[in-house]
């Protein structure tokens, strides 16, 4: 059986020289085909939406929508597709706005006050559907994010409303305190202080941020989590950005688990900033895709101090310990005069288009803190559509002019024959050795014949036409050397 050899991690390679990592090619797609009524204000907003494969084919958006301000000002939205390219915005009977049927969701036992956002929902094996939202209540002191069930994820009804899976630190339990971290106690004053309920460890627990992702992992039978904790940022710490909107935190990524959707455990710290990135970065948010047997995550990657927001591509085999081989964009943010020029937020998942990805991202030009780049007159933002081909979220590219050679550690050839995934413009040759690292007869480098082009599966072939059949079960290893190309991974 063939395992893909990505290069995610260095795991699997004994040395590389000469090549570097570059991310794979995207074609953005431009705006996403779907209706945007005058009420929704173009303020439609797929960050932190959720997007479900249905059963009997096509797919589902859960996003957060805009709404005219006497009907609460935000709520949640619903938009069908049949192929993933043509969206629609079916009205569900739930709420009327000017006399018309909507795509918006109201939960069945709803409280009157706040506004709901950010829908993660998770289609369960047994056919029942569960969501979670952020409440914001800010007029009477809660911000907590809310589990909710329903027969056929259109008409909902929230569970406990006093077992928040997470609370923002502006809630009452944590005092109100909405950007201060590392916190021993609430804030000794504030107007809802006689609102708290719960125990101040076990609210500090559950503290965390918006920008939260839910998964169900059928293989573990449980519930995962990827959110945002907070840690604290003084003054006079050199990470410090006075003109953030948060300048007194830091954002970081952390995991729960639970078995019920309910009672979630204690936060996993995950992904923090390190020596090798720039003095101001934060993390936003942390997107998961599930590939094979890697976990591809899409990171919020926030230069704090530039107030500019990317994408990054992070990789895992076991949603715990995280690479993050590009510190940078993957879907590049547009020109000044783009709507996208300033940030990228992703819904929850990618769109399984058959040979390529889709992804479904909110774009806005202007900075996270709200003010607007030199050059740009209005506020925008819109949902846009990019495309990238499977297989190729990185690869080891060549150094112009130079040559590039990776060997890959020992490994029992379990494919029919080695294949390799690559763009090469120059040429690629490859030599099959043996446990010890010498060459074996009729598959040394010279005899590779050479190739060339742009293919995912480049079979290896020697001279006469051999292939690397013969040793199919042997522990073997690889040397391959290209010129002028791009690798982007190896089945063995």
């Amino acid at each position: 059986m063939e395992r893909r050899v990505f290069f995610y991690d260095d795991r699997d390679l004994e040395s590389c020289h000469g090549l570097h990592l570059a991310y794979g090619p995207v074609t953005k797609l431009g705006l996403i085909d779907w209706p945007r009524p005058e009420w929704e204000m173009a303020s439609a907003s797929v960050f932190a939406g959720a997007v479900v494969e249905m059963p009997g084919g096509g797919w589902r958006c859960y996003y957060s929508g805009r709404t005219p301000p006497e009907q609460g000002g935000f709520g949640l939205a619903l938009a069908e597709s049949a192929d993933g390219t043509r969206w629609e915005k079916p009205g569900l009977g739930q709420l009327e706005i000017d006399g018309a049927n909507t795509n918006r969701i109201v939960f069945e036992n709803a409280p009157e006050d706040g506004s709901f956002t950010q829908p993660q929902v998770v289609l369960l094996p047994d056919g029942s559907w569960r969501m979670w939202s952020w409440w914001h209540a800010h007029s009477i002191g809660y911000c907590r994010y809310w589990p909710a069930e329903s027969d056929d994820g259109i008409r909902w009804r929230l569970l406990d409303m006093d077992r928040p899976a997470v609370m923002h630190p502006s809630d009452c339990e944590l005092g109100q305190n909405a950007w201060v971290a590392g916190l021993t106690a609430a804030g000794a004053e504030d107007r809802f202080a006689h609102q708290r309920r719960m125990d101040w460890n076990e609210a500090k627990r559950l503290r965390s941020n918006d920008a939260t992702y839910v998964y169900w992992n059928d293989a573990a039978r449980r519930f995962e989590m990827y959110s945002v904790w907070l840690l604290p940022c003084d003054p006079e710490s050199y990470r410090y950005t006075p003109h953030d909107n948060a300048p007194r935190v830091l954002r970081t990524i952390h995991r729960r688990e639970s078995a019920d959707g309910l009672s979630w455990s204690d936060p996993e710290m995950l992904i923090l900033a390190d020596e090798h990135d720039p003095m101001h970065q934060e993390f936003y948010h942390l997107a998961v895709q599930p590939d094979g047997e890697w976990h591809i995550g899409m990171l919020g990657h926030y230069r704090c101090w530039e107030q500019t927001m990317d994408l990054e591509l992070c990789f895992s085999r076991d949603g715990h310990r995280w690479e993050r081989p590009l510190r940078g964009g993957w879907v590049p943010r547009g020109d000044l005069d783009e709507i996208d020029c300033m940030s990228i937020y992703p819904t929850s998942r990618l769109i399984d288009m058959g040979e390529r990805w889709r992804l479904l991202y909110r774009g806005g030009n202007a900075r996270h803190n709200r003010q607007l780049p030199e050059g740009v007159a209005e506020a925008r933002q819109e949902t846009f559509v990019a495309d990238a081909p499977k297989g190729r979220f990185v690869g080891l590219a060549t150094t112009d002019r130079a040559l590039g050679a990776l060997t890959l550690r020992r490994f029992n050839h379990g494919a029919e024959c080695i294949t390799v995934d690559a763009e090469v413009h120059g040429r690629l040759q490859a030599e099959l050795r043996d446990p010890y690292g010498r060459p074996l007869p009729g598959f040394e480098l010279n005899s590779c014949a050479l190739t060339t082009g742009d293919s995912q599966r480049h079979v290896l072939t020697w001279e006469g036409g051999k292939t690397s059949a013969e040793y199919r079960y042997d522990v073997v290893s690889l040397r391959i050397e290209v010129e002028d190309g791009v690798v982007y991974s190896v089945g063995v």
